[in-house]
């Protein structure tokens, strides 16, 4: 058993690129949402779905008193890549859960949602560790998980399996959303061009969404859901919504937006 100290409050992510040296591009702030179920029930997952935007006010409360505190530590190591501190903040205080010294997952895939220059030449330059001068865009972003059964456990039998089980997708969705949809555990057949889940984890695929607002994106996450069909697929119809009802009025209030 874990025993922890519960607090009351908003969990919530902030994270940044190093290059060795210093930070490089826009500040990310991002919401997990790690239960099965809607309404934050049910057992937790890898992830169910993230919202996100970026930032370049280096005067950010949550950002000066988390992760910037770490860059001389992050310099005397040498660390060179994507760093995060995700944290429960209430009224008065900041209590870090975790640091994610990698790309995290699915941060990354909605990160190719925001990021208009080249990731090779963005890459190089972090591990070079030089400065560059990253375009993104601004907005909100929202990424949402497409699983099948055995989700969120791994199959001990193959009837418990999604493996082989065909994924439908609109062909002009397909085409014209092509960016936004991530697919995770799934390969194309050469017998007959369809797509199909590839392994016995039901981590199918993600569908990612960054627009001027947080509704705007949610919006066209779930018009691309309705465009696809997987045997028993499930997903969270809530991501992003207790941040637009409960928690960003919240974080303003205490001042970390």
């Amino acid at each position: 058993f874990d025993l922890q100290k519960r607090i009351d409050g908003v969990e919530i992510g902030v994270g940044r690129y190093f290059n060795g040296r210093h930070w490089v591009g826009p500040i990310e702030f991002n919401i997990e949402h790690k239960c099965l179920f809607p309404g934050g029930l049910g057992p937790k997952t890898f992830e169910m779905g993230t919202i996100m935007w970026y930032s370049d006010d280096e005067n950010n409360k949550l950002y000066r008193e988390t992760i910037a505190r770490m860059e001389n530590f992050l310099k005397k190591i040498g660390f060179v890549g994507d760093f995060e501190i995700n944290c429960i903040v209430s009224k008065d205080h900041i209590f870090p859960l975790e640091a994610t010294t990698r790309f995290g997952y699915p941060a990354l895939q909605l990160q190719t949602q925001f990021h208009l220059s080249p990731w090779g030449e963005f890459l190089m330059a972090l591990a070079k560790g030089k400065n560059y001068d990253l375009k993104w865009k601004r907005g909100v972003g929202m990424i949402s998980l497409l699983a099948a059964p055995p989700f969120p456990y791994q199959a001990k039998e193959p009837r418990q399996s999604s493996k082989g089980m065909e994924v439908i997708i609109d062909p002009k969705t397909f085409n014209n959303k092509r960016k936004n949809i991530h697919l995770e555990e799934v390969y194309r057949s050469d017998k007959d061009g369809k797509l199909y889940v590839s392994s016995d984890h039901g981590y199918v695929l993600h569908v990612s969404s960054v627009k001027n607002t947080l509704f705007e994106a949610r919006q066209e996450v779930m018009n691309i859901i309705k465009k696809i069909t997987i045997p028993k697929m499930f997903y969270r119809n809530d991501i992003g919504a207790k941040f637009l009802h409960e928690e960003k009025p919240k974080l303003k209030k205490w001042g970390y937006l």
